[in-house]
């Protein structure tokens, strides 16, 4: 097994994107990291020992002052590590998968970067190889929805203060429809971005909803209050999950129920599209992370893995901060 780094020169690139295109790995596809500048991603390719394409994933890299970072690709909930276990029995699989971790574990530490951060997939859990090659490992969380429950089980599973909410958006007349034309949508997403001071790679968003999205790979809902926008959600969907990735209010034109209700539609949809869940893609912030519990969704774990150069470290223990 070996992991090479594809372009769109390399003798692979076109193996690679059968393979995304087959296996349905959204955040691989040629559309979606055709939202990001070029030379900042780093897509890589799995092979097996007969040199066949057998998974994928993608990463982003930048400079910032002296020092060079790895991360997941903003906007992008994790590194999109997809592959294919050709074992059968127990033993095998787990063997494989452990192959997995300890190639990209060795990979990664020749990444020549000051600070490390991935995102892993909820099913990748072997994070042993990391952890003995001196990164951090650390969960993370989503909620994620079950949408085999029927429309009354989803409505009954939501917090008495989210079907209020909905409720009184409903009372109070506000339009909630799901759109297209994303204007209206991003001015929404940057207002909320920036009055949390997260209003980075902004262009990132803006291609994310201009150029990537179309009915087949993403959809949103938008709250209007006579005629005016004040909420709106976005949605990508990844294989048969619809993720929630944006959403954003006017807090000069505030509604309880503005935001809410965009979401409940956003959920509704997915479970119209026959897809099997819906991924609020995972915080954690307290504020948010109580948000999104309230739908009513079932809390699921993933893993981070980390590393820092000391003289990174020192950086920023002197600032008091994380890296951006």
């Amino acid at each position: 097994m070996k992991i090479e780094e594809i372009n769109k020169q390399s003798p692979a690139y076109q193996a690679l994107q059968q393979f995304v295109i087959k296996h349905k790995v959204l955040f691989n596809s040629r559309e979606w990291l055709a939202s990001y500048p070029e030379g900042n991603l780093v897509q890589c390719a799995l092979f097996n020992n007969n040199n066949d394409v057998i998974g994928c994933f993608v990463y982003y890299t930048f400079k910032k002052a002296l020092f060079r970072f790895a991360i997941c690709a903003p906007y992008t909930p994790h590194i999109d590590l997809f592959y294919i276990n050709p074992s059968e029995s127990v033993v095998g699989r787990n063997t494989f998968n452990k192959e997995v971790a300890e190639t990209l574990a060795v990979y990664f530490d020749g990444i020549k970067a000051d600070y490390k951060n991935f995102n892993l997939p909820s099913h990748i859990i072997d994070t042993q190889p990391f952890i003995w090659k001196g990164y951090t490992s650390r969960n993370r969380y989503s909620y994620i929805i079950d949408l085999s429950k029927s429309k009354e089980e989803l409505w009954n599973n939501l917090a008495s203060e989210k079907r209020k909410s909905i409720n009184k958006a409903e009372k109070d007349q506000l339009e909630i429809s799901q759109t297209q034309n994303f204007d209206k949508v991003y001015e929404l997403i940057i207002k909320s971005l920036l009055r949390n001071n997260l209003g980075k790679n902004t262009e990132v968003i803006k291609n994310i909803l201009f150029r990537f999205s179309n009915p087949q790979t993403a959809y949103s809902f938008i709250a209007s209050a006579n005629g005016v926008p004040i909420g709106a959600s976005f949605c990508a969907i990844y294989n048969n999950t619809a993720m929630y990735l944006f959403g954003g209010f006017d807090s000069e034109n505030k509604h309880h129920g503005a935001g809410v209700s965009c979401m409940w539609q956003s959920i509704l949809k997915a479970k119209e599209m026959g897809l099997s869940h819906f991924d609020f893609e995972g915080s954690m912030n307290e504020k948010i992370e109580r948000y999104f519990r309230e739908f009513g969704g079932e809390l699921v774990p993933y893993f981070c893995i980390e590393k820092i150069k000391p003289s990174l470290s020192a950086v920023l223990k002197l600032k008091g901060q994380l890296p951006a």
